[in-house]
């Protein structure tokens, strides 16, 4: 696709907008190979990441609450959301917008042309061919090929076959190979070839570039998840600033552990000691309950969620969702402030004082605009209705990684405060 070939852009964007919520279709688009690099989904799918940035550019056409609904300069939006966001009959936006059904086609062709110039100008820099910098495409597509193929990975194992392959590199450097990965840890289901190039792809350029008096393989289980990485310890007379991991270029590890769906972490133990491992999700579904008296609402959720990891249950009050937390076990809720009988901040104040339930991560979705109370109560995001996909699915994310730091804050060995993303 040419730098001014916009026909095909649009017909690009109208396919993958008409397939929005069929993850399989988007994971494979066009539009995902020219919009998505790789760097940008290490926790994410690129479907994912491509639908993020197809409900982004919609809202760009959003005039504001304050135009009139039937208004021309909010057709554009109208008509995208209609349609394609919430999944709606032509005949139906036509009606809601006055105009018949020709007049929606006319519309719908400026509001698409009008999308690509959006898309256009935000990812110019990025090349017409959609290859990936630093020749990671190739990678990239053999990983993902690869990531087809899974089964249950014993870590122990795999890293007990790994240190011959490392102990020449090591001796040569006067590096002590450790492992302290014990065995019966649970099994993600990842591909193994791939599980195993992960873990060369840190420690070899560790042993290779950087001080170390040692470097450990460490292993850790938690709930949701199990992390596997290096404990580096560097020689304190040859640190200097910017030998440490900083000095390491590892995005090639990142495109292989979002292939995994894992995530990628580095964290700092003390002044002569770094780690970076990986953590891998033992479950693939995150469970979701959303409190809320409004039926139409949790329906409005569910379709939202379509074709994302989440498993959405529905709790209609606070009584009825503290019955169900211990039962279900959710891993995140969406929170209304204004039900019946008790409200949600009696039902914050009733999720803080349970300790099986203090750490579970609670989105806020209301009417009422008090996050700094909100927060204050426990909840970690705040959400004004009517609540639109994109700020729901980015919310979810963002509770999902809470989620993952405190299982990793759990389950490591004593550490400094929770890692952080490379």
């Amino acid at each position: 696709m040419g730098p001014g070939d916009d026909s095909e852009l649009v017909r690009q964007i109208r396919d993958a907008l008409t397939c929005l919520y069929d993850h399989a279709h988007l994971q494979r688009h066009p539009l995902a190979e020219l919009l998505v690099p790789s760097q940008a989904v290490v926790t994410r799918t690129r479907a994912q990441e491509l639908r993020r940035i197809l409900l982004d550019a919609i809202e760009v056409l959003n005039p504001g609450d304050n135009v009139p609904i039937r208004a021309m300069e909010r057709r554009p939006y109208a008509i995208l959301y209609g349609l394609y966001v919430e999944g709606r009959r032509w005949e139906e936006v036509a009606a809601s917008l006055s105009i018949g059904g020709r007049q929606l086609r006319r519309d719908r062709a400026t509001a698409l042309r009008a999308l690509a110039s959006i898309l256009r100008d935000r990812y110019l820099a990025i090349p017409a061919t959609g290859a990936l910098p630093w020749g990671e495409e190739p990678l990239r597509l053999e990983s993902e090929r690869l990531a087809q193929q899974r089964d249950a990975v014993d870590l122990g194992t795999l890293v007990d076959e790994l240190l011959p392959l490392l102990e020449g590199m090591a001796r040569k450097r006067g590096v002590r190979l450790l492992s302290h990965v014990k065995p019966g840890l649970p099994r993600p289901h990842v591909n193994r070839t791939l599980m195993r190039q992960i873990l060369i792809g840190l420690a070899s350029p560790a042993l290779t570039a950087l001080p170390l008096a040692r470097l450990a393989f460490e292993a850790w289980p938690s709930d949701m998840a199990v992390g596997i990485g290096l404990d580096l310890e560097y020689r304190q007379q040859d640190l200097q600033a910017g030998t440490g991991l900083a000095a390491l270029d590892l995005r090639a590890v990142e495109t292989l552990t979002a292939t995994v769906g894992g995530r990628l972490l580095k964290e700092p133990l003390t002044d002569h000691e770094e780690r970076v491992w990986v953590l891998l999700p033992l479950r693939e579904e995150t469970v979701v309950l959303v409190v809320d008296d409004n039926e139409e609402l949790f329906e409005l959720f569910q379709r939202y969620a379509v074709g994302q990891a989440y498993r959405l249950v529905h709790a209609a009050s606070a009584d009825q969702a503290l019955n169900l937390i211990q039962s279900v076990k959710p891993d995140i809720i969406t929170l209304d402030l204004m039900m019946p009988n008790r409200d949600g901040w009696e039902f914050l104040r009733a999720l803080r004082s349970n300790r099986a339930s203090v750490s579970i991560p609670v989105i806020v979705c209301s009417v009422l605009e008090e996050p700094e109370l909100a927060l204050s109560l426990g909840a970690q995001v705040c959400l004004k209705k009517p609540v639109e996909q994109a700020d729901l699915l980015q919310a979810l994310a963002e509770a999902k990684t809470m989620v993952w730091a405190e299982e990793a804050r759990r389950g490591l060995p004593a550490h400094s405060p929770v890692p952080q993303s490379l």
